[in-house]
C-alpha cells in the first residue's frame, strides 16, 4: 500500500509554522463578540414601536368600535321615539359609554329627508389620546356617523 506519511511531497501542503503577526486592528474586525448585542440594541427601539403602534392601533378600534355600538343604540332609541332630541341622544350616549371619557365628547344629530323619507343624521366625534413615546402625534379624532331612517309608526 501507499505510505504518504514520510513522503516528501507531504511538507509541501503543510502549513507553515510560523505565521505573521497580523496588524492588531485585523483582531477588531474579525471579532464578532457583542456583534448580537450591538445588533440587538439597534433593533430593540424599532420593534418596540412597532409592537406599541400596534397596541395603540387596536386601542383605538376597540374604542371606535365601543362608540359605533353606542350609536347604533342611540338609533334605536330615536326609532322607538321620533321625538328624542339631540339633548337625550346625547344623554344617552354618555350613558352607553362607560369606559371612555365622554367630557369632550361632542354629539350632533340633524333630522333630515331623502327623497320624501325622514332621516336622522348623527355625528360623533371625539379626541383619541394615544400614547407612544418619541412620536408628534398626541391626539387623533375619531368620528362616528350614521344615517338612519324614522320609522312611521313612531311619528
Amino acid at each position: 500500500m501507499f505510505k504518504f506519511a514520510n513522503s516528501p511531497a507531504v511538507g509541501l501542503f503543510k502549513r507553515s509554522t510560523r505565521a505573521a503577526r497580523a496588524p492588531w486592528y485585523l483582531g477588531l474586525i474579525r471579532d464578532l463578540k457583542g456583534f448580537s448585542a450591538v445588533e440587538f440594541a439597534l433593533v430593540l427601539p424599532v420593534f418596540m414601536m412597532m409592537i406599541l403602534g400596534i397596541l395603540e392601533m387596536g386601542r383605538a378600534l376597540k374604542t371606535w368600535n365601543e362608540v359605533n355600538h353606542a350609536l347604533t343604540r342611540a338609533v334605536r332609541l330615536v326609532n322607538l321615539d321620533s321625538k328624542t332630541t339631540p339633548a337625550e341622544i346625547a344623554t344617552a350616549m354618555h350613558s352607553y359609554l362607560g369606559d371612555i371619557n365622554t367630557s369632550e365628547l361632542s354629539i350632533v344629530a340633524t333630522p333630515t329627508t331623502i327623497t320624501g323619507t325622514d332621516y336622522i343624521k348623527i355625528s360623533v366625534g371625539f379626541p383619541f389620546q394615544i400614547s407612544l413615546p418619541f412620536t408628534e402625534i398626541a391626539a387623533l379624532s375619531i368620528n362616528v356617523d350614521t344615517i338612519a331612517p324614522i320609522l312611521s309608526s313612531t311619528k
